[in-house]
């Protein structure tokens, strides 16, 4: 089947019918909610797909989140070459969110991983009303 064929499957197909979850390998729900915000995210989905296309033998992680991704569209999908990609060894093991979120933009290109960005600003008051930014 063809890619456009597929998009007019896809297009086609009623809303609530078009998303299929992550398979949970052990304890990977901390890693499959992280991927499942970046696949529902359309601007970065685009951005890694543009990336993996114009640069196919990159070293960032944009072309196995593409594969990920592309299944995703489809069917229910397993995450074994991303856990792997990542160095995830332990599957039993639970770890935090916003790490692998933050590890994965780390491992994506900077056109996909600025899409997410921010700017932390600290401001530290003491008790005699001193503040020091």
């Amino acid at each position: 089947m063809s890619e456009q064929d597929r998009q007019i499957i896809y297009k086609n197909t009623p809303q609530a019918n078009r998303y299929h979850g992550l398979i949970n390998q052990g304890s990977t729900c901390y890693l499959n909610s992280v991927l499942q915000v970046l696949f529902m995210t359309e601007d970065f989905r685009e951005a890694v797909t543009r990336n993996s296309e114009e640069n196919p033998h990159t070293e960032f992680l944009d072309h196995h989140l593409k594969a990920l991704f592309d299944d995703l569209q489809y069917h229910t999908v397993y995450t074994y070459k991303i856990t792997q990609k990542l160095g995830i060894n332990n599957v039993y093991e639970q770890r935090d969110a916003a790490e692998y979120f933050e590890r994965v933009l780390g491992m994506t290109s900077p056109d996909a991983s600025k899409i997410f960005h921010g700017q932390l600003a600290n401001k530290t008051t003491c008790s005699k009303d001193h503040i020091q930014d």
